[in-house]
C-alpha cells in the first residue's frame, strides 16, 4: 500500500474513532433490516422504510464530517441539511440512473440482470471515490462528477487502496444471500449479516473521510 495513502487512511480512522456518534444513527436504523419477517409484504415495508431513513440522514453525517475535517468542530444538522442535502441528491440521482436503467431494461426484456448491476454499482463505487467529497468540500452539484472522476483516473494509482477498499462493501453485500427462509430467520445469521452492514457502514465513511483529506490537502489545497 502506498504510505501516504495509508496516512491519510490511519488518519480518516482516527477521526471516525474521536468522532465516532454521528456513526450511531445509521448503525442503529441498519438493525431493521434484519428484524425477522413473515411475509413478503411485511419484508418489503421493513426495507424501505430504513432505506429512505438512511438516504435522508447518511448526507448529513457526511457534512458533519466535513465540518470537523474543515473546521475540527460539529454544527447543528439542520445546518448541514439546508447547505448540503440538495446537492447530495442530485448528485446520488445522477449517478444511480445508469443501475435504474438497467434494471428496468432487463424487467422489460425478462434478462438476467443482478451479476451486471452489481458489477456497474461497484464501478460507481469506485467512480464516487471522490464525487462525493467534492460535493460537500465545494458545496456544487453535477460539476463534481467530471471532476471527482478525473481526480480518481489522474491518481489512480495513488488512489488504488481506496478503490480496492471501496470494493468490500459490495462484496460483503453478496455474502448476505440467505440461505433458506428457516435460516434466514435465526439469529445468528441475522447478527451475521447486521455485522456485514456495520462493517460496509464504517468502510464507507472511512473512504469518504480519507478522499476528503486527500482533496483538501493535496489536490483542491482547501
Amino acid at each position: 500500500m502506498n504510505n501516504e495513502t495509508k496516512t491519510y487512511l490511519s488518519r480518516a480512522v482516527e477521526i471516525l474513532k474521536a468522532n465516532i456518534t454521528p456513526l450511531i444513527p445509521p448503525a442503529a436504523i441498519g438493525v431493521i433490516f434484519y428484524i425477522p419477517t413473515r411475509s413478503d409484504q411485511q419484508s418489503g415495508s421493513i426495507f424501505f422504510l430504513p432505506v429512505i431513513i438512511l438516504f435522508v440522514i447518511m448526507p448529513l453525517i457526511y457534512g458533519q464530517y466535513i465540518e470537523i475535517i474543515n473546521n475540527n468542530r460539529k454544527i447543528p444538522y439542520i445546518q448541514i441539511f439546508n447547505t448540503h442535502w440538495f446537492n447530495f441528491f442530485v448528485v446520488s440521482l445522477c449517478l444511480v440512473i445508469p443501475i435504474l436503467i438497467l434494471l428496468i431494461s432487463g424487467a422489460i426484456s425478462g434478462l438476467p440482470t443482478f451479476g451486471l448491476s452489481q458489477i456497474l454499482s461497484i464501478g460507481i463505487d469506485i467512480l464516487s471515490i471522490y464525487i462525493l467529497p467534492l460535493v460537500f468540500l465545494l458545496k456544487k452539484r453535477v460539476s463534481c462528477i467530471p471532476l471527482g472522476i478525473k481526480c480518481l483516473l489522474g491518481n489512480f494509482n495513488f488512489s488504488l487502496p481506496l478503490i480496492l477498499l471501496a470494493m468490500v462493501p459490495t462484496i460483503l453485500h453478496l455474502l448476505n444471500i440467505q440461505p433458506s427462509d428457516a435460516a434466514a430467520s435465526s439469529l445468528p445469521f441475522l447478527f451475521l449479516n447486521y455485522v456485514f452492514f456495520v462493517i460496509s457502514l464504517v468502510i464507507d465513511f472511512v473512504i469518504f473521510i480519507a478522499a476528503a483529506l486527500i482533496l483538501k490537502e493535496k489536490l483542491l489545497q482547501l
